[in-house]
C-alpha cells in the first residue's frame, strides 16, 4: 500500500539565482501604502492641475514639475506596477504557505502508511489498553 504513495516526485523547481537583499525588497516597496499613495496623490495632482491649467495658465503643471514629478502616463504606469507587484507578492506568499500546507500532510499521510503496513505485517493483533 505504501508503495502506492510513493509516486516519483514532481519535477524539481528550477532554483533561482540569489538576487541581492535589496532587490528582493523591491515588490514589497512598491507595494506599500505609502508608494500607492504617493503615486495616486501625483496622479491626482498632475491631473487636476492639469485640467485646471487648461482654463488658469499659472496652475498648470509646468515642464519642470512633469519633468521631477513624472507626467500622468508615468505616474499611472508606477501606480499599475506597484498594484501588480503587491498582488504577485501575496500570490507567492499563499502558494508558500500551501505548498508547506501539503508537504506536511504529505508526510502525515506516509506516517499513516507505514502504520498501517507495520500493523498488517504482524497479522493485525496488537492489544490495546483497557480503560
Amino acid at each position: 500500500m505504501n508503495e502506492q504513495l510513493q509516486q516519483p516526485e514532481q519535477a524539481e523547481q528550477p532554483e533561482q539565482p540569489h538576487q541581492p537583499r535589496f532587490l528582493q525588497a523591491i515588490p514589497r516597496i512598491l507595494a506599500s501604502t505609502i508608494s500607492i499613495f504617493i503615486f495616486i496623490f501625483l496622479f491626482v495632482y498632475l491631473v487636476l492641475f492639469g485640467i485646471a491649467g487648461l482654463f488658469i495658465d499659472w496652475l498648470a503643471p509646468s515642464d519642470d514639475m512633469q519633468l521631477i514629478f513624472g507626467n500622468y502616463t508615468n505616474v499611472t504606469s508606477a501606480l499599475g506596477a506597484a498594484i501588480a507587484a503587491g498582488a504577485s507578492t501575496q500570490h507567492l506568499t499563499q502558494v508558500r504557505k500551501l505548498r508547506h500546507g501539503h508537504d506536511e500532510l504529505k508526510a502525515l499521510v506516509l506516517d499513516l502508511h507505514s502504520k498501517v503496513d507495520k500493523l498488517s505485517s504482524t497479522g493485525g493483533h496488537h492489544h490495546t489498553p483497557s480503560l
